[in-house]
């Protein structure tokens, strides 16, 4: 499943890019009137652990102030393939945070600094990527941890009969990627199995 999630993201990253680069110039015509801006999008969802008693759950807290544009997510799959995952986590800090998830059972939060939004034959998928935020604890002890710089969101959406998105996914803490000699992407996770979401809901 891991490394699946990972292979989606970068399809996600890139889809719509490629397309848009070939499609010819359309006829001028006048400027459209600017787009209204999206409205921040809110969710909720139950985490449950793996491993973890069955009555071990927490809240989770999604916030997307706004999706990552094509332009953007073009230049971060380039960075990934040419400079590996230092030029991406690089980039990412550098990057202005567009979203948010926070666990309620767990201190502290990460920022989604690259967020994409597509179409799926039943819904839509929901993939964010933050850099992952190091503990004072962690950073002192250098420990193999400082590897996995990467966290990663995932929900799959779909209109229920009230008209509601609502869904699954998965929440992956501490992630690390690289790109294998058969060109493709691959994910490792240190420790704790990808969180699984439950109940995953749009206010």
């Amino acid at each position: 499943m891991t490394k699946r999630v990972i292979a989606l993201l970068f399809v996600i990253c890139c889809i719509g890019v490629t397309a848009f680069s070939q499609t010819p110039a359309p006829t001028p015509a006048p400027a459209p009137a600017p787009a209204p801006r999206p409205k921040p999008e809110h969710f909720s969802a139950v985490a449950s652990f793996a491993r973890a008693p069955a009555t071990t759950a927490s809240w989770i807290d999604v916030r997307v102030q706004r999706y990552t544009g094509n332009a953007t997510a073009k230049k971060m799959a380039a960075l990934l393939i040419e400079g590996g995952q230092e030029a991406l986590v690089d980039a990412l800090e550098k990057s202005k945070s567009i979203g948010k998830v926070q666990l309620s059972s767990r201190v502290g939060f990460f920022d989604l600094k690259l967020i994409r939004s597509r179409k799926t034959a039943t819904g839509r998928r929901v993939i964010g990527v933050s850099d992952r935020p190091v503990g004072f604890m962690e950073a002192y002890n250098s420990g193999r941890s400082r590897d996995y710089q990467l966290g990663i969101l995932v929900m799959d959406l779909k209109i229920n009969k009230k008209g509601k998105e609502v869904g699954e996914g998965k929440l992956i803490y501490a992630a690390k990627v690289k790109i294998n000699k058969k060109g493709t992407l691959e994910i490792e996770y240190l420790g704790m199995e990808p969180i699984s979401l439950r109940n995953v809901k749009k206010y």
